[in-house]
């Protein structure tokens, strides 16, 4: 069996014949079509008759095999979304049944761009599966993707009097984890998945290895998240403090029993949430507390393009894009944050 590309299309020649799989030429339709012949080679030496699957079976298939490569975070995605808006809208239909204004009405199902992409990634094959089992002869996507904004999610950090009225509540919990958030930058899962290993401060720097995500400890977001980065003089007193509660143990910070790690972030936003309503504060989510980390630096009149290096974006770009309204004509030295620290309602 011998491969081709022709104008972009896969080709086989298989019993002196060379025809099209009408699939396109890639790596993994290669291993694709080899996997079917297998199969194939099984239906014809047992004579087992080939009905047409449906697309909720085939969608299955597809995840099981992305399940090897897949971070599991990123399957947990794919499956709740194979649970929550394939299954519901394809039900029992087969996939000889699926034409392109079924695709059409699924498309008018989405309002958020990133959920529909996630989607596809797990029926296109899908559908690429029937075509190399000779069940179908064409894909019905073929339509145009509507165009979909991303999510609705507005950057809206806290401001300078809300940052101070956060620190001064001094949560017994997640007070040193707020202010250290609101002051470095860092993400909520890398936070919870940092060590006093990953802490020198002496030379004043943060070792960004590993975050929790959904229970998950996995490397960080991008492979530029994984980095060392300066540790801010006004964030200094709170790992001092978080140093006092935690004494020789691994991690940073605990859960509030204390026995383990913060795994889940969702728990420590809720405990946010709370906090933001007894302070009066408008309730954002906890992510905002990066946001707020480069606004208020930036508007302090602090370099673009350090405040990049510390969220770690992959290029400058990415960082005036986001916070441009934020930046100060004042780029010439780094500055310094003039938080009161000694006026808390709770003690450390």
């Amino acid at each position: 069996m011998t491969f081709y590309d022709r104008k972009g299309i896969l080709y086989v020649r298989t019993n002196g014949k060379r025809v099209s799989t009408k699939l396109e030429y890639s790596k993994e339709n290669i291993k694709l079509y080899k996997s079917y012949a297998k199969n194939e080679e099984f239906f014809k030496k047992f004579d087992v008759i080939k009905t047409s699957p449906t697309v909720v079976e085939l969608c299955e298939e597809v995840l099981k095999e992305k399940e090897r490569t897949l971070k599991a975070t990123s399957y947990k995605s794919y499956e709740s979304l194979l649970k929550s808006r394939i299954i519901p809208f394809f039900d029992n239909k087969k996939v000889v049944d699926i034409k392109p204004i079924h695709i059409s009405d699924f498309y008018k199902t989405f309002e958020d761009r990133n959920t529909l992409s996630t989607c596809e990634c797990l029926l296109k094959p899908a559908f690429e599966k029937a075509i190399l089992m000779e069940i179908i002869s064409t894909t019905p996507f073929i339509i145009k993707k509507p165009k979909i904004k991303s999510s609705g999610y507005e950057i809206s950090p806290f401001n300078m009097e809300e940052v101070q009225k956060i620190i001064d509540y001094n949560d017994p919990i997640i007070g040193n984890f707020l202010a250290i958030a609101c002051l470095t930058g860092l993400r909520t899962g890398e936070l919870c998945g940092l060590r006093w290993s990953d802490v020198n401060l002496k030379d004043m720097t943060i070792s960004v290895n590993q975050q929790f995500t959904h229970g998950f400890l996995q490397s960080p977001k991008t492979k530029k998240s994984k980095a060392t980065i300066d540790l801010p003089i006004e964030a200094l007193p709170f790992f001092e403090k978080q140093r006092l509660k935690t004494g020789l143990r691994e991690y940073i910070f605990y859960s509030a029993q204390g026995k383990e790690p913060w795994k889940y972030s969702s728990h420590i936003s809720l405990l946010f949430k709370k906090i933001l309503k007894t302070l009066d504060i408008e309730d954002r989510g906890i992510y905002q507390t990066r946001h707020t980390f480069a606004s208020i630096r930036l508007t302090m009149g602090e370099k673009v393009e350090w405040v990049s290096y510390m969220l770690r974006h992959e290029n400058i770009n990415i960082t005036l894009s986001n916070y441009y309204k934020y930046i100060k004509e004042l780029d010439t030295k780094r500055i310094t944050l003039n938080f009161d620290l000694t006026h808390n309602q709770h003690t450390s």
